[in-house]
């Protein structure tokens, strides 16, 4: 039963509308796992100084990636349709629009004309699910996200992400690595829980409804992945502009191995914007593993007093030297 899975109405309307993604259902996953990310030394620095920064999408290490979830939704919803998961989602429409008349095509409309904002001023760090087992990082990791250069894994609380928010300046969202046909059995059943609760969600403010829809496609663009990539098990935490509100949030242009870009910082300072939500280096920070690199104890030196000037407490109890013996040049 809905009603022994989630509490209040908007508990219900992710339930409906993102069934395998809500509240209690995160909290159950990170019971027991947590956050890492991966990144270069000198990054890590730079975050134990209280600032992360999300950086665009098309500049993440696999440049198709953003692309994926984008082809799904266009081919789908735009004349003539030529993905499987088509009748899926125009099950999700008819739904829909059994509540509130037309809105489907109003949500559709709005997604096409964000579609370009969506796809190139979409700012993303990402981090993947660390297990307890993992004491020394994921090898597959360090190859990819720290090359040749001195990496660092942070293991992060994953508490201040246990909760999903209506119309945030940032969200966090896992990575979804369906094929098409598990997508399509996902739309399938968002259209069956729409029309079991046709009732229920036509007593719901029509523009709620359309938000919780154009979420929904949101998500299937901007956080789907080839199932190839699977093993990454991937968070995102996102912002685009002109999409999100950009409150609590700067923007600044950076030069990142000689690339001027825009990029996004976040605060994670305890003085911060979002110090209330629990967003800030003592309270998210679980451990710190030093990667792969001829200079391990160097790099713990500099970590250790990073983590001291940020206030991080019992230090020693969280910092190990990964014994990967991945060779460095």
């Amino acid at each position: 039963m809905i009603e022994d899975s989630v509490s209040g109405d908007a508990g219900r309307l992710a339930w409906i509308f993102n069934p395998d993604e809500t509240d209690r259902l995160r909290k159950q996953f990170f019971s027991n796992q947590k956050l890492v990310h991966y990144t270069t030394a000198e990054n890590a620095i730079n975050i134990l100084r209280g600032e992360v920064w999300l950086r665009n999408a098309r500049v993440m290490n696999d440049k198709a990636e953003i692309h994926h979830g984008f082809s799904l939704i266009q081919k789908s919803i735009s004349s003539p349709t030529d993905t499987s998961i088509e009748p899926a989602l125009t099950a999700v429409a008819v739904a829909v629009d059994q509540a509130h008349p037309g809105l489907s095509q109003e949500v559709f409309s709005d997604f096409k004309q964000r579609e370009l904002m969506l796809l190139h001023r979409t700012y993303v760090t990402c981090l993947s699910v660390h297990h307890s087992d993992e004491v020394h990082g994921r090898l597959s990791m360090w190859r990819a996200y720290t090359g040749t250069y001195a990496g660092v894994a942070l293991v992060v609380n994953p508490e201040p992400f246990t909760n999903l928010v209506e119309n945030p300046s940032f969200f966090s969202t896992p990575v979804s690595y369906d094929t098409e046909d598990e997508l399509r059995a996902k739309l399938a059943k968002v259209a069956e829980g729409i029309r079991r609760d046709v009732d229920f969600i036509k007593g719901q403010p029509r523009q709620l409804i359309g938000w919780y829809l154009g979420a929904a496609l949101r998500k299937i663009a901007t956080a789907s992945k080839h199932h190839g990539f699977r093993e990454e098990e991937e968070w995102r935490v996102m912002h685009t502009d002109d999409v999100d509100p950009l409150d609590g949030l700067r923007q600044e242009v950076a030069v990142i191995r000689g690339i001027p870009q825009l990029v996004t910082k976040l605060s994670l300072k305890t003085d911060g914007p979002f110090a209330s939500q629990g967003i800030t280096i003592p309270n998210l920070l679980e451990r710190v593993i030093i990667g792969p690199t001829n200079y391990p104890f160097i790099v713990a030196d500099a970590i250790v007093k990073a983590m001291e000037e940020a206030g991080v407490q019992n230090i020693k109890e969280k910092i190990t030297i990964s014994e990967i013996p991945l060779r460095m040049e």
